[in-house]
């Protein structure tokens, strides 16, 4: 038993060092080129959903990459904090127009959760990763869901319903 802890304690560092790497300022990110329609993916792509106040969805059609690159591919905008510019969402297209992005939001001034759906999957599932580190997957879709200062991440979810498929 100590020694699956020990592993998995090991794993978590690892996973988190190579997150920090991934998230340094002078970490080199590249551009995507936008590419993308409005609504879910109904050939190769990765959709994409945003709600705040209303919901978007867009598919990135023949993407690859991370979930950060995806808002670039999808059409949107994403902006990180100061000190994780490209590692934690703190901004999407612009909003919430009042966070400043100077630290990372605590839950009790709200904060934008994100979730998964795999290929043939029509439940979200809370990301285990953060959009530097989570890779899209052909056929799967995405959510970022604004929540308010009231809420949790963990006890909120979108409420589209993710359409997924498997890609040819």
């Amino acid at each position: 038993m100590r020694l699956s802890l020990r592993v998995v304690l090991i794993s978590l560092v690892a996973l988190v060092a190579v997150g920090a790497l991934i998230s340094a300022p002078e970490a080199k990110h590249q551009s995507v080129k936008a590419h993308f329609t409005a609504g879910w993916c109904e050939v190769n792509g990765v959709s994409q959903t945003i709600e705040d106040a209303t919901a978007t969805t867009r598919c990135a059609t023949d993407f690859s990459g991370t979930s950060w690159e995806l808002f670039a591919a999808a059409g949107n905008t994403v902006t990180g904090t100061r000190q994780y510019p490209i590692g934690f969402v703190c901004k999407v297209n612009g909003r919430p127009a009042a966070q400043t992005c100077d630290h990372t939001p605590r839950y009790d001034e709200g904060t934008w959760a994100f979730f998964v759906a795999q290929p043939g999957e029509t439940t979200w599932h809370y990301a285990l990763t953060g959009a530097s580190m989570h890779q899209g997957v052909c056929g799967s879709a995405e959510a970022w869901l604004w929540v308010p200062a009231s809420s949790t991440p963990e006890s909120s979810m979108p409420k589209t319903v993710p359409e997924t498929r498997k890609c040819r």
